[in-house]
């Protein structure tokens, strides 16, 4: 009876520290106290079931998941280590009749099963997280160019913006629209356009600092993410990608420097009417949207 309330209070010890106490902000040498400590219980379960032919010792097989699952290789091998003390200490200390010489046998199976069990177990739990990174990976990027997609520019556009309300350091956005690209299809055809459309995105990427971004926002549509960029700055690089990148193909630009108010949504899409604006002008140049100290607009 006292080995079943000691194993009971050991037991609301550990669930009280794993629901009260914020593991998450710790090390992940300390998020494994809570499963190495579990195996204090195993036990005082079998000592009050008599000893060596308890069910009880199953439970062994729960830490060891649960390091598999969310421990590191050391955290798991320092588990593993424990099972086979948990089970090998009661024959050394208490021996026989609870725990016979026979005993040994089951620390052997422990000794095999452990092991096999926690590094198959954390092995493909490796293998799954590797791909889950890797589709996402992929999700974020444009097929045909090896760019970031459109859900990849949303995500990281809010990202800057956030990083840019706490640093105080200007944001702009462009939107470049390759004028005519259906009528070069017809002409060259659908592969010519899937080339001209990676050549364009690369010769970009080329003109833009590490830190920017540039990503394909439509069919023949894409969008730079410039930052530490004031307008005029961002205008400058615009043009150089317009005249480095495109030679001979023309382009509308949209441009809209960040208010420091407004959403990622709405920032893009001022930059969109801009474009609008620029391309029912036919012009191939860039739409300035020049925000003044109290936002008044003005171009």
């Amino acid at each position: 009876m006292v080995e079943l309330l000691l194993a009971a209070v050991i037991s609301v010890l550990i669930i009280g520290a794993v629901v009260l106490f914020p593991w998450d902000k710790h090390s992940s040498y300390l998020q494994a106290i809570p499963p190495l400590a579990f195996f204090a219980v195993i036990p005082f379960l079998r000592q009050a079931e008599g000893g060596a032919g308890s069910g009880y010792g199953l439970l062994a097989l729960l830490p060891i998941l649960w390091l598999a699952l969310y421990g590191t290789r050391f955290q798991l091998t320092l588990a593993i280590a424990t099972l086979i003390t948990v089970f090998a200490v009661p024959i050394v200390m208490l021996g026989e009749p609870r725990y016979p010489p026979t005993e040994w046998r089951r620390v052997l199976i422990w000794a095999s099963l452990g092991p096999l069990i926690g590094f198959t177990v954390q092995r493909l739990v490796t293998e799954i997280r590797r791909l889950v990174a890797r589709l996402n990976e992929v999700a974020r990027l444009d097929a045909l160019t090896g760019m970031p997609n459109r859900r990849a520019w949303d995500e990281e556009l809010t990202r800057e913006l956030s990083r840019a309300q706490r640093s105080g350091k200007p944001v702009s956005v462009a939107v470049l629209d390759l004028d005519n690209f259906m009528a070069f299809n017809d002409v060259n055809g659908h592969r010519a356009g899937d080339q001209f459309l990676k050549d364009v995105a690369a010769a970009c990427d080329e003109q833009i600092k590490d830190i920017d971004l540039i990503a394909r926002y439509g069919d023949d549509e894409f969008a730079l993410l410039l930052t530490d960029c004031a307008l005029d700055e961002a205008h400058a690089v615009v043009e150089r990608v317009r005249r480095r990148a495109l030679e001979d193909q023309t382009c509308s630009v949209g441009l809209a420097c960040w208010d420091r108010s407004e959403t990622a949504e709405e920032l893009v899409t001022r930059a969109n009417n801009m474009l609008d604006e620029v391309s029912k002008a036919k012009a191939d140049r860039a739409a300035l949207v020049k925000l003044g100290f109290y936002g008044q607009v003005a171009r």
